[in-house]
């Protein structure tokens, strides 16, 4: 086999979504090519590429087939969010739902997901599939409990952390998990795979929460402070509203229909506090821990990939 080049399995991987998303139906393809092009990261794909190198038989086509589909999945739940959230941009594209509309975006979401059980249909191992189905269950509890928790200030941190476990941190844990049982790694090592996916899914998303407060709308894609703005209280504000009452009490009062400057005020005191620093620490301490138990894997040509991968997730966080 040739030498791991994870850039080069990328783009394998990338050309293989851009063929599995043709469909006879050109407003379909149309809206999920939309999409696929806007870019991505790709993070899922590249985690079960490289925990598969753990494995007997690295990179083999159940490997990919559950990059792609685990990809897949993952811009189901974008097309989704959007609609949810009334979101005009994404990566800084219009969102289908504001392109098309939101009929075209809730079935290209559903035919997204279809897509992905679909390519993964062919592969014999009966635990991939129990486990996939049962983290989709939970992705769409994680959907439903951020709905539900819209604008909730009494909200607690350990519902964040449940809650972002379901919606970002499980697609992570299933790429490392998914990609080293496709390559018949032993359960153990499947084990530390998969709880090195946890770890780095939940600093991922912490990340991304904060840097909805330090960015700028032109690196987000979308406007600064979206995720306020969408009743979707992270944990930075979190963390400031547990240790200052007056914060609090600001939130408390935000809604739907509140001014754009309370939005705004509530952004920039968040910005300034050290509530930010707060959450990348937390953010550092989980891949801390993702970090702890690869060094206790064998040592594999992923290693080196795996903490390249980990560190650009790090410097997200500078």
């Amino acid at each position: 086999m040739d030498k791991l080049n994870i850039n080069r399995e990328i783009k394998k991987i990338e050309k293989e979504l851009k063929n599995t998303i043709k469909s006879s139906n050109p407003i379909l393809e149309e809206a999920s090519l939309h999409l696929l092009s806007s870019g991505g990261k790709r993070v899922r794909p590249s985690f079960v590429v490289l925990s598969s190198e753990y494995g007997v038989n690295p990179r083999n086509e159940d490997t990919y087939k559950i990059a792609v589909s685990l990809e897949l999945i993952h811009m189901a739940t974008l097309v989704h969010d959007d609609v949810i959230d009334r979101s005009d941009k994404r990566r800084g594209r219009l969102t289908i739902s504001k392109k098309w509309d939101q009929e075209t975006a809730i079935l290209t979401g559903n035919y997204l997901l279809a897509l992905a059980l679909n390519n993964i249909s062919s592969i014999q191992d009966k635990r991939i599939h129990i486990i996939l189905s049962n983290a989709i269950v939970d992705v769409c509890r994680g959907e439903l409990f951020q709905f539900q928790d819209q604008f909730n200030s009494n909200q607690t941190i350990t519902n964040y952390l449940r809650r972002i476990n379901r919606k970002t941190a499980l697609l992570i844990q299933l790429a490392t998990e998914l990609g080293a049982l496709s390559a018949n790694a032993d359960l153990k090592t499947a084990n530390k795979l998969k709880r090195i996916g946890h770890y780095i899914g939940m600093s991922f998303q912490i990340v991304d929460d904060v840097l909805d407060f330090t960015s700028t709308e032109k690196q987000l894609g979308k406007p600064v402070g979206s995720d306020l703005m969408n009743g979707h209280l992270t944990l930075p504000v979190l963390l400031e509203a547990r240790k200052n009452p007056q914060f609090k009490a600001i939130i408390e009062s935000l809604s739907p229909d509140s001014p754009k400057e309370d939005f705004e005020y509530c952004v920039n005191y968040i910005k300034s506090s050290d509530s930010i620093m707060q959450s990348k620490e937390i953010s550092k301490q989980y891949l801390n821990k993702a970090i702890k138990i690869l060094d206790e894997l064998e040592i594999s040509p992923a290693s080196s990939w795996f903490k390249k991968l980990i560190k650009r997730m790090e410097s997200r966080n500078a």
